[in-house]
């Protein structure tokens, strides 16, 4: 019994060992494709980071994002051939997702824009899927995937795309840093022949365990600071000031959950750091947690 128990151990260890090894692996992994991984922002209107959580089990999760950019000295082009500017412009998106499990939501979007010229327009939908890999704190980073699928209205592009992030989350104290490394590829249309395009999404929070700088039992807030921008093809990258480099600071009001909903709102103002990019931007993103 004491030789068995022996190897048994031996063996429990060894598989210790190894499991780490591999988890190891997959982190560096991950860190490595963070540079290369970092969807053009040519016609980015909506500015968001994903966190490493997904809605819960049989939840359904209404998100309502509003951006204005009151100044831009940035242009829109419909493949239609309409032209306008990106300053005054409005954008708005619905966004329903539902919580198949604990760790898998699918959803939808509907992208309209409203150009200070012209009228109010439904641009585009989104076919979305999350995915959290592991358990929170079972590795040194905590990692998720997100992939959704873009259709666009004839009138405003003729190209379908395909959009895959790497969401990565690290937890410092008080501190919360997301991280989403962005992939793109067209999948139809005249520049189906382009190669995989590369853009980034990050923030910076003072979450302190979800109290943030002030908080009650119905409310709790949290700043931040978010990061945007695209690389472009890495075949064709442009210099830093050919691609659009934003810097949002944020403030999160997140209202605890209430018997079966729960109310997150993201808002801020976002500053152009690139000749390329709009010059101010103002973002907002109301979401409500349903459960039934």
């Amino acid at each position: 019994m004491r030789f068995r128990d022996c190897i048994l151990a031996d063996m429990g260890a060894r598989w210790d060992r190894e499991a780490s090894r591999v988890n190891r692996r997959m982190v560096a992994a991950v860190v490595l494709l963070v540079p290369l991984l970092v969807a053009s922002a040519q016609a980015q209107f909506f500015f968001n980071v994903y966190p490493y959580k997904t809605a819960d089990a049989g939840a359904i999760e209404i998100s309502y994002f509003s951006t204005f950019i009151p100044s831009s000295d940035g242009g829109l082009e419909f493949s239609n051939g309409e032209e306008y500017s990106r300053e005054d412009l409005w954008a708005h998106s619905l966004e329903l997702e539902y919580g198949l499990s604990h760790k898998l939501t699918v959803g939808y979007y509907a992208d309209f824009l409203n150009p200070d010229e012209g009228d109010f327009e439904y641009i585009q939908s989104k076919l979305l899927a999350r995915y959290r890999l592991f358990e929170k704190h079972e590795l040194p980073v905590d990692l998720a995937l997100y992939g959704e699928y873009i259709i666009p209205d004839r009138e405003y592009s003729d190209s379908e795309k395909f959009e895959f992030r790497i969401v990565i989350e690290k937890d410092w104290g008080p501190w919360r840093l997301d991280l989403n490394p962005i992939l793109e590829k067209v999948t139809s249309g005249e520049d189906v022949e382009e190669g995989l395009e590369f853009a980034y999404a990050a923030g910076l929070y003072y979450e302190n365990m979800g109290d943030g700088i002030w908080y009650t039992d119905s409310l709790h807030i949290v700043p931040g600071v978010e990061f945007y921008g695209s690389v472009g093809e890495l075949a064709a990258a442009g210099r830093w000031d050919e691609r659009r480099h934003y810097i949002f600071p944020v403030i999160d009001v997140f209202v605890p959950r209430y018997s079966d909903w729960k109310v997150h709102w993201n808002f801020g103002p976002g500053f152009g750091i690139s000749d390329a990019a709009d010059d101010v931007v103002i973002k907002s993103i109301l979401t409500a947690e349903f459960v039934f």
